[in-house]
Order: C-alpha cells, then sequence, then structure tokens
C-alpha cells in the first residue's frame, strides 16, 4: 500500500504530455538511422508546413514526437533550441548539410520550426 500512491502520481503526471498530431508525418522513418539515400527532410518540410500544431508545444511533447535533439543550445534570456540532422554530417556527396531547428521561449513553448543549412 505504501508503494501504491508514489506509482499513481507518477502514472497521472506521465500522462499530462500528448504526442502532437502531424498528418503524414512518419515517426518510424524519422527515428530510422540517417544515411546518404535516406533522409528527414520530407518529413522535417511536414513539420514546417505544419507548424501551428506544435506552437506552445513544450520540450517533453517535442521529445516525444521526435526524440532527442542531435543537438541543443541555450541562448540568451532562457530562449533554447532543439537541432535535428536531415542529412549525414559527412560521407555524401551533395555536400548539402540542412537541420530542423524548434526554437523554445524561457517559459518552455515552441516559438518557431525552420529548416536551415
Amino acid at each position: 500500500m505504501k508503494y501504491f500512491f508514489p506509482l499513481l502520481l507518477v502514472f497521472l503526471l506521465s500522462a499530462c504530455y500528448s504526442i502532437p498530431k502531424i498528418e503524414g508525418f512518419d515517426k518510424v522513418a524519422w527515428g530510422s538511422e540517417l544515411s546518404c539515400n535516406a533522409n528527414r527532410l520530407s518529413d522535417a518540410q511536414l513539420l514546417v508546413s505544419q507548424q501551428d500544431k506544435l506552437l506552445g508545444e513544450g520540450q517533453a511533447e517535442i521529445k516525444l514526437l521526435l526524440g532527442a535533439p542531435d543537438e541543443h543550445e541555450l541562448y540568451n534570456r532562457n530562449q533554447k533550441f532543439f537541432y535535428y540532422n536531415l542529412t549525414p554530417t559527412s560521407g555524401c556527396e551533395n555536400g548539402t548539410f540542412r537541420r530542423l531547428s524548434v526554437k523554445f521561449d524561457a517559459l518552455d513553448r515552441v516559438k518557431e520550426v525552420m529548416i536551415i543549412e
């Protein structure tokens, strides 16, 4: 009985986060390893085109949708950026390195989603 209430509390708190619904987004393909032939660019373009569904979401929801970022940066005034690689960093001949940038404000809400080179 003494373990029941802490477990109940953990269960209730973990149920608060939900994954944003992005039409056409393939979470399985996004989570697969990057290669020269397969990249995340088409899924990233979907995220940018439907960014209104992501605006206001927190870091936990973005991590549930996209996984852990490849890189993150703490900026001034407690703004934070998550970066997700869209193409492999090296080994491919096309040479264009792109990544998805997700900007959070000081209140941990998504403010901007964009593709950068």
